[in-house]
């Protein structure tokens, strides 16, 4: 499958509902081939793999290069709201969590955990005869979020950026990449590129798609979040309101080796004056739950993000990167 480059809405369509193929693993060096096997993984108990993972990170913030870093990305996440006083806590744990979920996304992927209050929102929703529109951030271990719904029977199709459809390169970079298509494949969630993606999620909404989309993007949408104003996508809440999909916020937590999947009570559009009205209700919802666990979110300034342009002040994309996301036709929905 490749990204969706045409107006035919009826091919954008029925390409987002093709199952992906899989990739072949990208040959590297010997070394970083052992490192990213996830073959090899399948003989390292996951427990084992996350607790040498975690001193791995706890090393990390005796270099000051990388304790540097981590305060900065922090700082931007957590600046201006009552976390802000926790910063150098938060980004030691900060660094704790990147190394802990890398373990978890290179060991074989298991089904999320939930507990009972998720399961009965979840069970809800797909339950209430209501079209379904999923929203999550880069939260904890995420790209295990949808085996919540997947190993249930339900398909769900996922909104992504083009560069995920890419031929995987010969590095790191492409290894994960392949992974990452390899995992979702088996658990067979389907993907539409974000590319132009407003009319096609719309279709797919309205013809009975369970549809992904991360909140946490770029935009044109001034919001107040995380204590600050944020330039993020509305086009879920958009959806929402034209096609009256309900919307069901997920969010992923690492506990030790297992991760859980809370699923938040669903925010019916029918309640909202307009789509504005949504959207904030929507991000006061992904504040909540990211301020409770901050160093889990992903560096806003990673590229394909806020590029640089997220600061404790304000999360804007430089001009330049906004230009290039406009002339690549980047739509308002928001793309992993």
């Amino acid at each position: 499958m490749t990204a969706v480059q045409t107006g035919d809405l009826s091919a954008a369509i029925e390409a987002a509902r093709q199952t992906l193929e899989r990739p072949a693993m990208p040959r590297v060096d010997l070394g970083l081939a052992l490192r990213t096997s996830t073959a090899l993984r399948q003989l390292v108990p996951t427990r084992l793999a996350v607790r040498a993972a975690e001193a791995k990170g706890r090393a990390r913030w005796e270099n000051p290069d990388e304790r540097s870093l981590a305060l900065l990305t922090m700082d931007a996440i957590v600046g201006g709201t009552a976390r802000a006083g926790e910063l150098d806590e938060l980004a030691r744990r900060r660094l704790i969590e990147e190394e802990a979920q890398r373990a978890l996304f290179w060991q074989p992927w298991r089904t999320v955990s939930l507990d009972a209050v998720s399961s009965e929102n979840l069970h809800g929703a797909l339950s209430c005869e209501r079209r379904l529109l999923i929203s999550a951030c880069h939260l904890g271990p995420y790209f295990l979020n949808m085996s919540a719904l997947t190993s249930l029977g339900h398909d769900t199709i996922a909104v992504v950026a083009p560069w995920f459809f890419q031929a995987p390169t010969p590095d790191y970079w492409g290894r994960r990449i392949a992974r990452w298509r390899r995992g979702i494949r088996k658990r067979g969630e389907r993907l539409v590129c974000s590319n132009g993606s407003f009319p096609v999620v719309q279709a797919l909404l309205e013809q009975g798609e369970r549809v992904l989309i991360y909140f946490d993007m770029p935009g044109s949408s001034r919001t107040q979040f995380l204590g600050k104003p944020v330039m993020l996508s509305s086009g879920s809440s958009q959806l929402a309101f034209m096609t009256e999909a309900l919307i069901l916020p997920l969010c992923a937590r690492r506990v030790g080796s297992r991760v859980w999947t809370d699923v938040l009570e669903p925010l019916d559009p029918r309640g909202f004056a307009s789509p504005e009205e949504l959207h904030a209700a929507l991000a006061a919802v992904h504040e909540r739950v990211i301020l409770e666990r901050a160093e889990t979110l992903e560096d806003p300034n990673r590229p394909g993000a806020w590029e640089n342009g997220a600061s404790a002040n304000a999360w804007a994309r430089p001009a330049a990167a906004e230009r290039s996301a406009t002339e690549a036709g980047h739509s308002a929905v928001g793309a992993r």
